[in-house]
């Protein structure tokens, strides 16, 4: 999701690799879901999917309008967590703890970190003013995220980051008055959310449906 402030004005002024040290310890977050009350726009990619489908035994499309809706984010529908009428997090439970924490979406496993885009790839920014929690002990951004393997992690994240923008630029220059936008973004949803993602690997399984979107949309070349 884009953002008008610029990195200097959100973050430490640093970008990040996954193995750099970051001043970002919270102390497990004792006694605080600040970052989960604040009514958040939480968007989901696939991989969140896949991870709340596995611990769950439920599928995007089962949570829908429960757990998820769908809203508009840079010209795409994509699904999103929905939060209550206070504003909070449907997963947080009773006792201020996150129920699906193990299994709970990159952007929550990324705060106080986000993502810098340039050219395709990124660096992980340390956003200043957001978290009331950190103590600045410096923990690996590795460790911080808890992703086994964070290389195919990373490269599904700029797979996925760039195929969005192709289909975003897409829309803009060849469907500028919007007349295609609903049943393309209706197939994505279908293809990457609203599907079986049954499989043992989420990787391979994505590769093999990436492949198949970018062949019916014209951009595999």
């Amino acid at each position: 999701m884009y953002r008008e402030e610029t990195v200097g004005e959100i973050s430490d002024g640093r970008l990040y690799t996954g193995s750099d040290m970051v001043r970002i310890g919270t102390d497990d977050c004792a006694g605080c879901s600040d970052c989960c009350r604040m009514d958040p726009v939480i968007v989901l990619d696939p991989c969140d999917v896949f991870e709340i489908n596995r611990f769950l035994g439920e599928s995007a499309e089962d949570l829908l309008d429960i757990k998820i809706k769908l809203k508009v984010i840079d010209g795409l529908i994509l699904p999103v967590l929905k939060m209550d009428a206070d504003g909070a997090c449907t997963f947080l439970g009773e006792d201020g703890r996150c129920t699906i924490h193990t299994f709970r979406p990159g952007i929550c496993r990324l705060y106080p970190l986000g993502r810098s885009w340039e050219d395709g790839d990124f660096r992980y920014i340390l956003q200043v003013n957001e978290c009331t929690h950190c103590t600045g002990a410096k923990i690996k951004v590795k460790k911080w995220l808890g992703i086994p393997d964070l290389a195919a992690y990373e490269e599904y994240c700029r797979r996925w980051h760039n195929f969005l923008e192709q289909v975003r630029h897409f829309l803009e220059q060849a469907d500028p008055e919007g007349t295609y936008r609903r049943e393309i973004c209706t197939y994505l949803l279908r293809q990457f959310y609203f599907c079986d993602w049954s499989a043992d690997d989420f990787y391979p399984a994505f590769e093999e449906k990436l492949a198949e979107a970018e062949k019916r949309l014209g951009f595999a070349g």
